[in-house]
């Protein structure tokens, strides 16, 4: 949606916005490898660190919007900015890689007892 909004709306993204898109992209790279290289740990903790620097950013944005009479920056989509939503997207990335990550392991340490 973000994209939507800088390539056809003509908002330009700013430096901490830029960071999280390229977090997004970075991460949409860790999950694909999975699909091209098979499961991985490794793979999943690229997408892990990678939520957790762009969750940074999008939480240091928030946290210099959210003193009264600042205002924000760009447009709001259902009542939240893009960083904001950006901060709940890699909140729930990193509960679903936490949940991958315990699936992946889970099933090995089944197949190595069997």
């Amino acid at each position: 949606m973000a994209f939507y909004y800088q390539l056809v709306l003509g908002e330009l993204p700013c430096p901490l916005c830029a960071l999280q898109r390229v977090g997004f992209l970075v991460a949409g790279v860790g999950l694909m490898l999975n699909l091209r290289t098979g499961t991985s740990a490794a793979n999943y903790g690229l997408v892990l660190l990678t939520a957790v620097a762009a969750g940074s950013a999008s939480l240091r944005q928030i946290a210099l919007h959210v003193v009264p009479g600042t205002g924000s920056y760009g447009s709001a989509l259902f009542g939240m900015h893009f960083y904001t939503w950006a901060f709940v997207a890699y909140g729930a990335l990193i509960v679903y890689v936490g949940v991958m990550l315990f699936a992946v392991t889970a099933g090995r340490s089944v197949r190595a007892r069997a």
